[in-house]
């Protein structure tokens, strides 16, 4: 099971990665990817879910990494604001994205350096 684990994380270190150079390469994609946030219930429950499973799986591989203490941290951290998100009307969380997301946006630079890092310290976790 421990192979699923650590899996989902590099697919999700993988992800963070390659939107960074994204961000950096061609940011209108990345641009458009930020925007869908909590665009409608579906998308704010999937993101919800996949959050869930990320975190998860960070809480039970975190004994195998490096960092054990920081990923088994973010891994909480994770799932418990995904589970209060859960418990908004998506609509709320609709109107914090649309507050929000533009200031990614204008500072897409530095989230890019932000994802390129997380990514790169989950990496490094799992081969630690």
């Amino acid at each position: 099971m421990n192979w699923i684990y650590s899996f989902i994380i590099l697919v999700a270190a993988l992800f963070l990665i390659g939107f960074a150079f994204i961000a950096f390469i061609k940011p209108a994609p990345a641009k458009h990817f930020l925007r869908q946030f909590a665009s409608s219930a579906q998308a704010h429950y999937s993101e919800q879910l996949i959050r869930i499973v990320f975190g998860l799986s960070l809480i039970l591989y975190a004994p195998q990494m490096q960092f054990m203490n920081f990923h088994l941290a973010l891994g909480w951290l994770i799932v418990i604001t995904s589970l209060g998100l859960l418990g908004v009307p998506w609509r709320w969380h609709k109107k914090f994205a649309d507050k929000v997301i533009p200031w990614v946006i204008r500072l897409l630079p530095v989230y890019a350096i932000g994802c390129l890092v997380l990514g790169g310290t989950l990496v490094n976790g799992l081969l630690g």
